[in-house]
């Protein structure tokens, strides 16, 4: 059984349905990249999230799907939320796939409409297949909320991953901009 094939297979698969589905639509784009993801309550504390992001061939040419399992608990002030995600890397140094365990936060700033926060994402080497060996994924941003559930958010990210014989590679390093629409 070809495990890379299939994950691609299922994340794509879902990928097409999810925009039927999902209650929430990020799309993101920076220096050379581009991106959306669809999120899906489960559950009132969770909820699952599938993605897609091109880079250029400045960083690294990749084709990244996701697909992520997230528990956020109600919070009155701080969005804190913890889980797992699957991310295959299809990059022009080398291709492969793993399960990686993180979390995000945003915290109010005092100003109704601003929130500040970040995300991070690592991916060890026992949870890996392909010639990916182990990556992280982490992010700053400051997001400012237009409505009710429309808000615009700008920050930086660096996705790194190290790969079997080639060694480590940034898939994306820099500004990211963006759109979230829903809850």
């Amino acid at each position: 059984m070809n495990t890379p094939k299939l994950s691609l297979a299922l994340i794509m698969g879902l990928s097409c349905c999810a925009p039927a589905l999902a209650t929430s639509v990020t799309a993101a784009g920076g220096d050379g990249s581009v991106g959306i993801d669809f999120g899906v309550p489960l559950s009132n504390e969770f909820r699952a999230d599938l993605g897609y992001l091109k880079t250029d061939d400045r960083r690294g040419d990749a084709d990244v799907y996701s697909a992520a399992l997230m528990f956020a608990p109600a919070s009155r002030d701080i969005h804190w939320e913890i889980g797992a995600r699957y991310q295959y890397q299809d990059a022009r140094y080398a291709s492969g796939g793993g399960v990686g365990l993180g979390g995000s936060v945003l915290i109010p700033t005092g100003i109704r409409w601003l929130t500040v926060g970040g995300y991070g994402f690592y991916t060890p080497e026992a949870l890996t297949h392909g010639d990916m060996n182990h990556a992280y994924d982490l992010g700053a941003q400051v997001n400012v909320r237009l409505g009710s559930s429309v808000s615009l958010f700008g920050g930086y990210r660096r996705m790194r991953t190290e790969f079997d014989g080639i060694g480590s590679r940034d898939l994306y390093k820099g500004p990211m901009f963006g759109i979230h629409v829903g809850l």
